[in-house]
């Protein structure tokens, strides 16, 4: 990195600690399904799936108490405003990170690290997909905090929260885990694959590896380091933004930006390139899923409902 006040040392007892919260996606995939469900579409992490809440408010809830709230960035595009408005009506603006357009996971994540490292080139930064669906709310955030109180130690080191597969799926990242690191379920990486073909995911099945959740943890020096080193094409061109943060030109400029910028995917780019800069915390006792297909969420409904209907009855029972 040619900007040394990027590398600045951390003092992890000061407040560092910050959180994106990706929501910019389309959820393509999905847009039959949400349209036969509600009577129109619109991206999946702006509709209540589950309850009352949508999928980004519940990722909201469930991290908010680990960030002051001006340190928990939500990214989301421009044309998803109208949708996102009652999730955010309460957020800080400053914390509301808009896209012009949606250029994937590479300028998705970028963009908001940029945000960050500006204010505080001492981040310490954790990202959340806001489509993933997860039980045992507070077990997950007690694995975050180790992951950040491990990155804050060792800031050489992004660490991506795992889990052992519950089924046998596809359209997973996948890691295969190394040596036991520092700490109990911390473990160095072998390799990561993001979402390998039906043959592969068998066999990384069948070797006992984990999914990948995307909650991962790094400074925000060391993450911007390996965009300028991976993907400079988007890096280089975002740096060049920065002077305008805060100004009354940032939008103008930021959206004159990603008209020039390609579409590309941080896990692709970034983390299968690499496995040695990389350490994997395994949780256990959390349920974890992606809702990126339609047959996992109708799955997890039904499961929650047989859940509630179990409760239900046993209530019932003790009267």
């Amino acid at each position: 990195m040619k900007n040394k006040s990027w590398s600045a040392s951390l003092h992890p007892e000061e407040n560092h600690q910050w959180g994106i919260i990706l929501a910019g996606g389309n959820g393509a995939r999905l847009q039959h399904f949400i349209k036969a469900r509600f009577g129109e579409y619109r991206p999946k992490q702006y509709c209540a799936l589950i309850g009352r809440r949508s999928m980004l408010r519940h990722t909201i809830d469930r991290v908010s108490s680990l960030f002051s709230a001006d340190h928990l960035l939500t990214t989301i595009s421009s044309n998803h405003l109208s949708w996102a408005f009652n999730d955010l009506h309460d957020r800080l603006p400053k914390t509301v990170i808009i896209q012009p357009f949606n250029r994937e996971t590479g300028p998705g994540i970028l963009l908001p690290l940029l945000h960050i490292h500006h204010a505080d080139p001492q981040a310490i930064v954790a990202m959340f997909p806001a489509d993933h669906f997860i039980l045992q709310e507070e077990r997950y955030r007690s694995f975050v905090v180790k992951a950040m109180g491990f990155v804050a130690n060792h800031p050489g080191n992004i660490a991506a929260l795992g889990i052992a597969p519950s089924t046998l799926e596809y359209g997973y990242g996948w890691i295969e885990k190394g040596d036991r690191l520092f700490s109990e379920g911390l473990f160095s990486v072998k390799k990561f694959w993001e979402k390998p073909n039906v043959r592969l995911t068998q066999y990384l099945h069948e070797k006992k590896c984990l999914w990948n959740t995307m909650t991962l943890v790094g400074t925000s020096a060391n993450l911007l380091n390996l965009f300028e080193q991976h993907m400079g094409e988007v890096f280089v061109p975002l740096q060049h933004i920065t002077h305008a943060f805060g100004t009354t030109s940032e939008s103008d400029v930021t959206e004159e930006c990603f008209k020039t910028i390609p579409s590309i995917d941080f896990s692709h780019c970034i983390l299968e390139r690499i496995p040695e800069k990389l350490s994997v915390l395994q949780m256990y006792g959390v349920y974890w899923n992606d809702w990126g297909d339609e047959s996992r969420i109708l799955a997890d409904i039904d499961l929650l409902e047989q859940q509630h209907q179990l409760n239900s009855e046993e209530e019932i029972h003790i009267d």
